[in-house]
């Protein structure tokens, strides 16, 4: 592996952080949610989605993310875990809560649902940076 790819485990292990945290975040505001987004809980179990879906999907997706920003940490200088959380930090400014705001607005979206879906990969990019960047072995 060159010095710009990022540990298999330290991937994995960012990943896994990032997708546990979706748990509690979207349990604990469940309800906040739901209202946010229009539907109720009974709209989505008849979506005809199975449940299981988007928990892989997310897990799958977290792991791209948690390779990329591991890149990005190695690519870009020192790798610590200030560093991994300021790579973090300005990945979800620059792309995640710039695309979110963009398409929020135009949909008349309200602050409190944006808070509630950008917040997670806030504080799951934070979680993966810090990790990452700490990650030396």
């Amino acid at each position: 592996m060159s010095d710009t790819s990022p540990k298999v485990v330290a991937v994995i292990v960012a990943a896994v952080l990032h997708w546990l945290l979706g748990a509690v975040w979207f349990t604990t505001m469940k309800q906040a949610w739901l209202t946010g987004i229009g539907k109720t809980n009974e709209q989505l179990m008849a979506s005809g989605i199975p449940a299981w879906l988007p928990h892989v999907v997310t897990l799958i997706a977290n792991l791209m993310m948690a390779y990329v920003l591991g890149w990005l940490i190695l690519a870009t200088g020192p790798q610590t875990a200030a560093r991994g959380a300021m790579i973090a930090l300005a990945v979800w400014t620059g792309f995640i809560a710039s695309a979110f705001a963009t398409e929020y607005v135009f949909e008349a979206r309200s602050l409190q649902i944006f808070g509630i879906n950008t917040g997670y990969p806030l504080v799951g990019l934070l979680i993966m940076g810090i990790v990452l960047g700490a990650w030396k072995k």
